[in-house]
């Protein structure tokens, strides 16, 4: 076997992947939306990040800052601007009218905080700008964004381990096993070609921008290749009818010696681990792979 067929394995193994991620990615969106993972998430990362009592108080004056600094949250929204959080810390400091003089009045103010993890960054922050109090609001607004960036690692974590649990489940339930699906595909010609054919199909009818409009709003029509594939995975279509996902062609009888059974059950166990752990990369990751093993298929080609 060339190398060829070996990245057909390959195209075909990663567009299974995506049609079992990108469904287990839009159960996590619904997850996550129902249990507002990613508000409360954002709301204990601003409770470390502003950690003065006063700077709090002051903030719960503005409207669209009370509901990240309330200390009774109900429903936090899941994304807040840093530009706007930042004017407002600002302006919140600041007793005058927002002027390029006032930077020294804000420098001041920031001193007579009391001591915290805010005030240190504030004053480390203030010696690295200009007078304009532009400069000190954009320096403000940076910081703010890549701490919530970083901070955000952990709603990021939970929702991998949610959606390695939702593989797992989905694994077994539907019998996705890599190994026996890397077996199949690489001995059955027909079905590789076929596998491939999909994939390209796929890969070329389906823009990069679309795939995170598909993964909040599935129904709308530009989805209708990556929800033909999750269908086709589902109904066993033409195109993906030979593929040994199901438990119809499994036979479940405990005949051979005891080795025998437990390799057997070890192989099958192995290969539900590996589909789960791949598709708790997300669907992104697939997509972007796909299209990456398409593109070098083409280079490989020969030419007519």
């Amino acid at each position: 076997m060339d190398l060829t067929t070996w990245l057909d394995v390959a195209i075909g193994l990663t567009l299974i992947y995506l049609g079992v991620s990108l469904f287990v990615t839009i159960i996590n969106e619904y997850i996550a939306q129902k249990l507002n993972m990613r508000g409360r998430d954002l709301y204990d990362d601003l409770q470390q990040l502003i950690d003065d009592p006063n700077v709090k108080q002051a903030l719960l004056h503005y409207p669209a800052l009370k509901p990240f600094f309330n200390d009774q949250p109900q429903e936090t929204p899941s994304y807040i601007d840093t530009k706007v959080l930042s004017q407002l810390l600002i302006g919140s400091l600041s007793n005058t009218a927002t002027t390029c003089n006032s930077i020294k009045q804000i420098k001041e103010t920031i001193d007579q905080l009391p001591d915290s993890a805010l005030k240190m960054q504030l004053q480390s922050i203030a010696r690295t700008v200009g007078d304009k109090t532009e400069d000190m609001v954009t320096a403000v607004s940076d910081w703010m964004d890549r701490s919530l960036t970083m901070m955000g690692g952990t709603y990021k974590r939970n929702l991998q381990i949610i959606s390695f649990c939702i593989g797992l489940a989905l694994t077994v339930l539907f019998n996705i096993n890599t190994i026996t699906l890397t077996e199949t595909i690489y001995r059955d010609k027909e079905l590789r070609s076929a596998v491939t054919a999909y994939a390209v199909q796929l890969s070329e009818q389906t823009p990069r921008e679309s795939l995170e409009k598909c993964i909040k709003q599935p129904e709308l029509e530009e989805c209708k290749y990556l929800n033909g594939l999750t269908d086709a995975l589902r109904g066993r279509n033409d195109s993906l009818g030979k593929l040994p996902i199901g438990w119809n062609n499994v036979s479940l009888s405990f005949e051979g010696t005891a080795i025998d059974i437990f390799l057997a059950s070890l192989q099958h166990i192995a290969g539900w681990l590996l589909t789960a752990l791949a598709i708790s990369l997300g669907a992104p990751f697939w997509f972007d792979l796909l299209n990456k093993a398409v593109s070098v298929r083409h280079g490989m080609r020969k030419p007519q």
